[in-house]
């Protein structure tokens, strides 16, 4: 069987895939955290594919540009499952190769995997499960619905000839049933904004329950939590997601390590540079960084106190961003130069609109109604 998602091809192994298999999994960083051993040639990679691999429900993820091997997932029976399941019940196992890691591709194939679980073969749950430590696997289940349900302490690995602790995780068909059809739009306000406002996206995004996310944080360090735990809870019940963000709250947004949550974004004049204008803030009030160093916080008469401790963080903290991106943006804006703006249009591949005149704030009508328009064109494109 051959399955299809937007962007990739499941389909089943075949031996002339050995040499991008090896390629990927030859990797350190993919195989043992996931319980098996670096594959050591392409003919040792032959040999898995011949002996492991060819099994029932085990797929190629290919993307579909070139139909080339760069992961595997599969469906795994209950006699083989790493936890007792129920005989109507299924586990998943994928991994995918270091250079498409977030990106999204694996919680596509998972999904793919899910509806072909539910609906074709009758299974009642899916099970999946990740050794401890593996960060980016417990957070590919939390993406794709699957729930905490339990933990195994002091267990063999015995391809890697070690003991260790898994967690698993666990989804009912019900469950992926209830949540198949219910989607949000997640808005974030930029400072001095408030969740109010995202009311006016609601006519857009009719088949869409809209979120006005009231958070507390005043600092990216703040937001990065609250903004995780908030986005984390909603895709427990949510199957798709959208961000609308503005200004500070784009950053905020982008900080906070939530891309794999959402399908796509819409920024609204949003900070993508917040080193940048930190430094221009400091400029305009006729200080050093020397001197912000030494006196750690200065106020000024123009907008928040220049502080030493936030400018290191966002130093240190740079934002890595994979989701697809429109940006409106106002030609005057005081805050964020169109150069900046530029620069992270194409070091992500965004999109870019520029209104002629407008200001940061977009606020008044003739704005409001270039907005208006910039979104309905994207919706009436996407939804």
């Amino acid at each position: 069987m051959v399955l299809e998602t937007e962007r990739l091809i499941l389909r089943p192994w075949e031996e002339k895939d050995a040499e991008s298999l090896y390629k990927y999994a030859k990797d350190p960083k993919v195989g043992p955290i996931a319980g098996w051993p670096v594959h050591t040639s392409v003919e040792n990679s032959l040999e898995i594919i011949k002996n492991v691999l060819s099994a029932d429900e085990t797929y190629a993820v290919c993307l579909k540009e070139d139909n080339v091997a760069i992961g595997s997932i599969g469906l795994i029976p209950p006699a083989q499952s790493h936890t007792a399941v129920a005989d109507d019940e299924i586990e998943v196992g994928y991994w995918i190769g270091v250079p498409f890691w977030g990106r999204g591709l694996i919680p596509e194939a998972v999904k793919a995997l899910q509806k072909h679980a539910f609906l074709d073969l009758g299974c009642s749950a899916m099970w999946c499960g990740y050794y401890d430590g593996n960060e980016k696997s417990k957070r590919c289940q939390e993406k794709c619905g699957f729930v905490y349900h339990h933990t195994e302490e002091n267990k063999p690995c015995e391809l890697m000839g070690d003991v260790r602790t898994e967690h698993f995780t666990f989804l009912t068909k019900q469950d992926w049933l209830d949540n198949q059809n219910k989607k949000l739009v997640f808005y974030v306000h930029g400072k001095g904004g408030s969740a109010s406002e995202s009311e006016h996206y609601k006519p857009f995004f009719r088949d869409y329950d809209v979120y006005g996310f009231d958070y507390k944080a005043e600092n990216p360090w703040e937001a990065k939590e609250e903004f995780g735990d908030k986005v984390k809870e909603l895709k427990k019940t949510y199957s798709e997601m959208i961000l609308i963000a503005g200004s500070i709250g784009a950053y905020f947004s982008m900080n906070a390590g939530i891309s794999e949550y959402f399908e796509r974004a819409y920024f609204i004049s949003p900070i993508v540079n917040l080193e940048k204008l930190i430094l221009d803030m400091i400029s305009w009030a006729g200080v050093s960084e020397r001197e912000l160093e030494e006196k750690k916080i200065i106020p000024i008469d123009f907008g928040d106190d220049l502080s030493w401790d936030y400018l290191q963080y966002v130093r240190n903290n740079k934002v890595n961003w994979n989701v697809p991106t429109e940006i409106l943006y106002g030609s005057t804006d005081n805050l964020q130069s169109i150069d900046t703006i530029n620069e992270f249009v194409n070091d992500n591949g965004a999109g870019l609109t520029v209104m002629e005149g407008g200001e940061h704030w977009f606020h008044t009508k003739e704005q409001m109604r270039f907005l208006d328009r910039w979104m309905q064109e994207l919706c009436d494109e996407t939804i």
